[in-house]
């Protein structure tokens, strides 16, 4: 590992970098998920008039559920250039 950070061939920053927001993304799914299931909208709507916090809560989940169907496809792709990119690296130092 350490000949690969002081090579000057690799992209290490990228794969970091790609590992990092992988991690971002998973927790950041878990924390939405805790937090929208913790929610109890009947005691706020029982002191307003109509369901808003009903409807609050329907609207995000229904504007994130697009987010949700696209991360897990982006946490793979993250995945693959870690693999990828330290597969290379190694692949480098080898025919060296």
């Amino acid at each position: 590992m350490r000949k690969l950070l002081q090579s000057n061939e690799g992209n290490v920053s990228t794969i970091i970098l790609a590992v990092a927001t992988a991690i971002t993304i998973a927790i950041s799914i878990l924390i939405i998920y805790s937090i929208l299931g913790g929610m109890d909208t009947t005691t706020i709507d029982s002191k307003l008039p109509g369901t808003p916090a009903l409807n609050a809560t329907t609207s995000l989940i229904a504007g994130l559920s697009t987010f949700f169907t696209i991360s897990p496809i982006y946490l793979v792709v993250l995945v693959a250039v870690a693999i990828i990119g330290a597969v290379m690296g190694m692949m480098y130092f080898r025919q060296q």
